[in-house]
């Protein structure tokens, strides 16, 4: 009795099976014989436990007989396996055949070749059967294009799908068909002596790889671990960086690296085994296979982890899914940034954040990668303006076959892939809207603020506007002043802190920015000739209706600069332009000492402050900056001692705060010490010391201070001042 026959009719494994033919043990005689020389099989190669106890069974069945075959098996095997195959009902055929192909398919490509050739391409159980199971001629080796590696993988085959007919034959209950063939298919593949009667029966694709996996069959164990942890396989699991990783399963951070890269390429071919069960996926969740598009939504991953009482992410059971139905959809979105924890990000392409299931027809007419990286590259560049596109138009970019028909189908496909992998939201108009993103600098919060007014506006209403738009937004009358230059499309109006934008010159009429004196000279680089005076006003009054004709002629004799040109009769030109001096006669000289307005020498001051950005010296330096030193002292004695009038300090405040710190603390009038100080005692819950580095002057300012209240000699403005600083200190 060969070994073959022993397999067809005796209880015993592949295993076993193959154990001896391996090791040449092609009869009963042999397996008797090496018996009594070895007192044990365990010496065969691939020969384990259980083998070993079925070759042992084996031997005390026949140890003590010398009939042969038939003498044991009266009926051929044939005979039986032709009235089983007779009387099998159509599921029964259907399963059979169902498992014929699946087998087929698992077989090496040289052996797969050979036998559907043989087969000619028809695996149903008849043609099986005549042409292999029934035929008295049938040799595997004299099959076309079949070696010696391909004999013992198909005797394997023929043998598998043998046992799996008699056991079909034996029960006609769907449920126990189909976990019959799950069993079957299962234990081929992956070698697992036990699998829950729950997988078999339910053929869920989700309980099965989560099985397989507890079960370290797709991967080793150490493999299996590396998987666990490098992918985003189970929810709420800890990822962990290659460091991590390999200080976990003892090994390099180079050989995890590794071994990742070697799951994720094999990841999918291990997968496609699910492939040959029937779960019914749109029964069970909802999701239908005609679609062109798979939304995995998050309700749906609750729905299967429940059902199936496992713990997948989002990403897993959408690339279980692609798996099983590859064949008709592609899947979109790079492997390794989804499956994977993102602790490094690509360059120069878009890092995805999901995968998307599109039908292969579908994919094929549109590139969803070129796309997505078009997206990323507009939102990585910097925008300086906010702009648009027609989406639909957007898209027809990136068709590949210029199948505009196509477009109606992609469209809810790639807005749904600008709204999960960018936040970009498609507006009523269907426009692709790419926001700027470079920071918003200060001066256009208030040109936005004054575009918002509608006129020329004083600093803190501006102010008051950009808080009233952009109430995150922090900022101040000082901040804001020092925004409104000339170079950011401001324009002043006047010397009254009141600001305006240079577009409305051109768009409003009766409007022109600039000072007095900036309105005289643009009228008078016009004119070919000095003008009088009371043209001059004429002109300026248009613009500034709140002067007059002599305020006009003090404020241009009190320039400095030599710009303006004064001639006999009241008239005036510009000292860069030629005129006749027959007919205009300059005068020699006049009086430049004229008593200014206390405008025009916050003028000045003002002036100075934005070309120096500091206050006048009292010292060293030319008379017209000596003269607005003491102005100015006379103004800050006046603020001290409550005298100044309240519209006035805070043209002066206003003014002041436009200054850097350092240069504002070594002019602070008594006011501003004042508040130096509280902000001290406030922060460091003491005075001032005399010894310690920085805290001198503040002292000397304290000291001179309580000296003047003890002697009673302060304003009533100071007292309160150092009665809030008394009571602070008390506090502490």
């Amino acid at each position: 009795m060969t070994i073959d026959e022993i397999y067809k009719n005796e209880n015993l494994s592949v295993r076993s099976y193959h154990a001896c033919k391996y090791s040449g043990l092609e009869t009963l005689e042999d397996i008797i014989k090496f018996y009594q020389e070895n007192c044990s099989f365990d010496k065969l190669r691939n020969c384990g436990k259980k083998s070993n106890e079925e070759l042992i069974e084996l031997y005390n069945k026949y140890k003590n007989t010398d009939f042969g075959f038939d003498d044991i098996y009266p009926t051929k095997i044939e005979n039986k396996l032709k009235i089983i195959i007779s009387e099998l009902s159509r599921n029964q055929r259907e399963v059979i055949n169902s498992f014929i192909q699946i087998n087929t398919n698992s077989l090496s490509i040289r052996s797969k070749n050979a036998i559907k050739i043989f087969l000619e391409d028809n695996f149903k159980i008849k043609n099986f059967a005549d042409r292999i199971l029934f035929s008295d001629g049938f040799d595997i080796k004299k099959i076309r294009n079949v070696g010696a590696r391909s004999v013992s993988e198909l005797e394997a085959y023929i043998s598998i799908i043998q046992d799996f007919i008699v056991e079909v034959s034996k029960n006609e209950d769907a449920k126990y068909i189909i976990s019959l063939k799950n069993k079957f298919l299962i234990q081929k593949t992956f070698r697992l002596p036990f699998i829950p009667y729950e997988i078999l029966e339910s053929e869920s694709i989700f309980q099965l790889i989560n099985f397989l996996i507890n079960q370290n069959a797709l991967y080793d164990v150490n493999q299996t671990k590396i998987f666990r942890k490098a992918f985003k396989i189970y929810r709420h699991a800890s990822k962990l960086s290659l460091d991590g990783i390999a200080q976990e399963v003892n090994l390099t951070r180079e050989r995890v690296r590794q071994v990742r890269k070697i799951i994720l390429e094999e990841l999918f071919n291990k997968l496609l085994f699910i492939r040959n069960f029937n779960d019914n996926l749109l029964q069970k969740y909802n999701i239908d296979n005609i679609q062109y598009y798979l939304e995995i939504d998050d309700t749906r991953v609750e729905s299967i982890n429940i059902q199936n009482k496992t713990n997948f992410t989002k990403e897993f059971i959408t690339y279980i899914i692609y798996s099983y139905w590859s064949y008709e959809y592609e899947l979109i979105g790079n492997f390794e940034d989804v499956l994977q924890p993102k602790f490094f990000t690509a360059r120069n392409r878009h890092n995805w954040n999901n995968f998307y299931l599109i039908k292969k027809e579908l994919a094929i007419e549109f590139d969803f990668v070129l796309f997505a990286n078009d997206i990323n590259r507009r939102l990585s560049d910097r925008i300086e303006e906010t702009y648009s596109f027609s989406f639909k138009s957007y898209l027809s970019n990136f068709l590949i076959n210029n199948n505009l028909e196509t477009l109606n189908s992609i469209i809810s496909i790639a807005e749904k892939v600008v709204n999960q992998e960018f936040e970009i939201y498609i507006d009523l108009e269907d426009n692709l809207i790419f926001e700027r993103n470079s920071s918003k600098s200060g001066f256009e919060y208030s040109y936005e603020a004054l575009q918002q007014l509608g006129k020329p506006s004083k600093v803190n209403e501006i102010t008051q506007k950009i808080m009233e738009l952009h109430p995150h937004y922090e900022t101040d009358d000082a901040k804001v002043r020092a925004t409104l230059k000339r170079i950011n499309g401001f324009v002043p109006i006047g010397r009254n802190s009141v600001f305006g934008l240079k577009k409305w010159e051109e768009e409003l009429e009766g409007f022109k920015g600039g000072t007095i004196r900036e309105i005289t000279e643009d009228f008078l680089h016009n004119a070919y000739k000095p003008k009088h005076i009371s043209e001059i006003a004429e002109y300026v009054i248009k613009f500034r209706p709140e002067t007059y004709e002599r305020s006009i002629l003090d404020n241009l004799k009190a320039d400095e600069s030599g710009l303006f040109v004064f001639y006999k009769d009241s008239t005036v030109g510009l000292s860069y332009k030629k005129y006749d001096t027959d007919i205009f006669i300059p005068l020699s000289s006049f009086n430049k000492s004229v008593l200014k307005t206390w405008e025009e020498s916050f003028e000045l001051l003002a002036e100075f402050i934005e070309k120096e950005n500091r206050l006048p010296y009292s010292s060293g330096c030319p008379e017209e900056e000596i003269q607005l030193y003491r102005w100015y002292n006379v103004q800050r004695s006046k603020i001290d001692k409550g005298k100044l009038e309240s519209k006035k300090e805070n043209f002066i405040t206003s003014l002041i705060n436009q200054l850097d710190t350092s240069n504002k603390r070594r002019r602070l009038s008594t006011s501003y010490k004042y508040k130096e100080l509280i902000e001290f005692i406030s922060n460091k819950k003491r005075l001032p010391s005399a010894n310690k580095p920085g805290e001198e002057k503040l002292y000397v300012f304290f000291y001179k201070q309580r000296k003047l209240f003890e002697a009673k000699e302060m304003n009533e403005k100071e007292e309160l001042n150092f009665i809030e600083i008394a009571k602070k200190i008390q506090t502490f």
